[in-house]
């Protein structure tokens, strides 16, 4: 297994269901491999090894916006869009610029945990909205958002994984959508749409984004290549309003540096106007599918039947609701002995406590052998830990 920032314990052998990353094996396409030694062969490698525009590389931002309008329908132009280190670099930024310290960031219970660090480190004040089966519940919004109002706090951001949310793998209907956007324009929050996991349907049709929906004025969207093609390229990118981009450009960061990554975001703009990527894509959603199937008829055959869990339609996670009693920590810690590595559900909450009795399955990472076989263990553990609760 490669070297990962793994639980202590861990051995070469253990089956990792906790890591929300893409298969190593796709991670270095024939094409992209070419694009790359084509590229650096050019004498463009030369200029992109420069400090680079602030808003970033202009041929990538020019296929972004050729492919966002084209595949969601968006009157877009260059001036709405914006290149990041990956999602992490826009999550920073904007919880940076747009929340800043003592600001009261909303965000979904649970969420992304990597995100709410970010949010801890720039010391926002975090609110939890609860979740339901399909995703973030609106009335549970405005009552937060009243509830705040009341005590003289106005919400600046309200942060959320619409689709194929991560640690749940559940998709925010259209309607809530409309509902939370109408929210925002009445209270004046800005949403911040994490939609990394976008381009990894496996089925049905992918609700409009919230930016999409409200033609980016009350909405900053994230998209990132780290799930379709490779994390380590750190290159995402910022959909936003051309007052809000322009925000971003003019901070201190990119006025001190240039732009996120010119050499990376023109290398793979190459690549990307090929075509490969479309094609790369497509493959991803077929072996992501089938890891999801796999793990879904391995969670109906071997879980106690008391156990709960998600159906995503895409993505890399199933959200696992433990029977009463079990503390996720403790089957964490067991499965691990056993030589399964999963995720327990505290580090997903503002409120580390309301995760006690979940845990977060990834499917992406492991093969199908391994994925079956880890689920069975560890509805081994499960189910033995039942025995010793009663």
């Amino acid at each position: 297994m490669t070297a990962y920032n793994l639980p202590q314990g861990t051995t070469a052998d253990s089956i990792p269901l906790m890591l929300g990353h893409p298969d190593p094996a796709t991670l270095m396409p024939p094409e992209l491999r070419e694009a790359m030694l084509g590229f650096i062969s050019s004498p463009q490698s030369y200029l992109a090894l420069q400090y680079g525009a602030e808003q970033g590389a202009q041929s990538l931002i020019d296929f972004l916006v050729e492919k966002i309008r084209r595949e969601q329908g968006i009157a877009i132009g260059p001036e709405n869009v914006l290149v990041t280190a990956g999602s992490t670099g826009a999550v920073d930024m904007v919880a940076r610029l747009f929340a800043g310290a003592g600001g009261v960031t909303l965000v979904e219970a649970p969420s992304y945990a990597d995100a709410l660090h970010i949010f801890q480190d720039q010391r926002v004040e975090l609110h939890a909205i609860p979740m339901d089966d399909d995703g973030l519940i609106p009335a549970e919004l405005e009552r937060q958002v009243t509830q705040l109002s009341e005590h003289g706090k106005a919400p600046g951001l309200l942060y959320t994984i619409p689709t194929f949310h991560n640690p749940t793998g559940r998709t925010l209907p259209e309607a809530r959508k409309r509902e939370i956007l109408s929210l925002a324009h009445h209270y004046d929050f800005l949403i911040v749409e994490d939609d990394v996991y976008r381009d990894l349907a496996f089925e049905g049709t992918i609700p409009a984004s919230f930016y999409a929906l409200d033609g980016g004025q009350q909405v900053l969207s994230i998209g990132s290549f780290s799930k379709t093609l490779a994390p380590g390229l750190r290159l995402g990118w910022l959909l936003g309003s051309g007052e809000n981009i322009v925000r971003c450009v003019n901070c201190g960061v990119l006025q001190m540096g240039g732009g996120a990554n010119p050499f990376t975001a023109r290398m793979i703009a190459a690549y990307c106007r090929s075509g490969h990527w479309e094609e790369h894509i497509a493959r991803l959603r077929s072996l992501y599918k089938t890891r999801r199937d796999v793990a879904l008829s391995a969670l109906r055959r071997y879980m106690p039947s008391d156990v709960r869990w998600t159906q995503p339609a895409g993505g890399f996670f199933i959200w696992l609701d433990l029977p009463a009693g079990l503390v996720a920590q403790d089957i964490k810690r067991v499965a691990l002995q056993a030589g399964v590595l999963v995720s327990a559900g505290e580090g997903f909450f503002v409120n580390p406590a309301d995760g006690a009795h979940h845990l977060r399955l990834a499917y992406s990472f492991a093969s199908t052998g391994d994925i079956a076989a880890g689920i069975r263990i560890l509805a081994q553990v499960i189910e033995q830990a039942k025995g010793a609760d009663r």
